[in-house]
């Protein structure tokens, strides 16, 4: 027969299970609307304490991925959990996983194309949970970093931020002119830009970082200010545009593939911190 002592410690650790709160998790979505281009699934990580009139981050992933496996990459999860934003990811299943991202489609306003579709999720995530429209943002890996640049191209109308990690820019090796073309007459603002890239990544050229900034500070108006070393964190080198509002680029030496995110220093860029 069990003790008193453990019949009290198990009936204390009953009532603190009972009590926890519940966790958010990963939902999937139907029928978000219009799916021009037949992306495969809506997934959104709604946090249970949602900000009022909350952010809303779209996230990426690369070539061969799913957006549970991007879910998994940040920990912008928890972060969400902290601000209370919403975390979209999209996963595509065309062309082994990978995002179109330079189709005249999905590289024209409203053109029909991937960036069509997912715009169409975060307006769905906009009317469902009364999302501020201002603070719209989109982050990616590899093929979604520079589906990033493709939807700051082509809606900077939605879109108020974007990170690209491991990315190249919208129309590869292409300029400022070509950014502007995405979208047609669109005199408003222009979507901010923090872009990332590893010196020793083997799957996107490190030149490519050069000629995404090249672009966005064409595109922006700004300047290249100065460079400061082991910043966020050792080994990284941020590149500051302008006064750094709209501009930064972020080198680490001897880095791979789409390095470690840099949460906090992306959701300051952003406004969210």
């Amino acid at each position: 027969m069990p003790s008193l002592f453990t019949l009290v410690r198990a009936l204390i650790g009953i009532t603190a299970l009972s009590s926890r709160p519940s966790a958010a998790s990963l939902q999937t979505v139907t029928n978000w609307g219009e799916n021009p281009s037949d992306i495969s699934t809506m997934q959104i990580y709604v946090p249970d304490k949602l900000a009022a009139n909350p952010p809303i981050i779209l996230g990426l992933h690369p070539c061969g991925g799913t957006g549970q496996m991007y879910y998994g990459m940040t920990k912008l999860p928890k972060y969400a959990d902290s601000i209370g934003f919403i975390l979209i990811y999209p996963t595509t299943t065309k062309e082994t996983n990978c995002r179109d991202c330079h189709s005249n489609k999905t590289l024209t306003h409203e053109g029909g194309g991937d960036s069509q579709g997912l715009v169409n999720m975060v307006k769905y995530a906009l009317n469902k949970y009364n999302g501020d429209p201002t603070k719209v943002f989109a982050v990616g890996g590899s093929s979604g970093a520079m589906m990033t640049n493709v939807l700051a191209a082509t809606y900077p109308d939605v879109f108020n931020a974007g990170a690209s990690w491991s990315g190249g820019p919208g129309r590869l090796l292409q300029w400022g002119d070509i950014a502007r073309g995405c979208y047609p007459g669109y005199s408003g603002n222009r979507t901010r830009m923090i872009i990332a890239h590893g010196t020793a990544d083997p799957a996107v050229l490190y030149s490519l970082l050069g000629m995404q900034l090249a672009q966005w500070s064409n595109v922006l108006g700004v300047s290249f200010s100065k460079n400061m070393t082991n910043t966020p964190a050792q080994g990284w080198t941020e590149m500051i545009y302008g006064d750094g509002s709209k501009l930064v680029g972020l080198s680490l030496q001897g880095g791979g593939h789409i390095p470690r995110f840099q949460e906090e220093k992306v959701l300051k860029f952003f406004g969210l911190m």
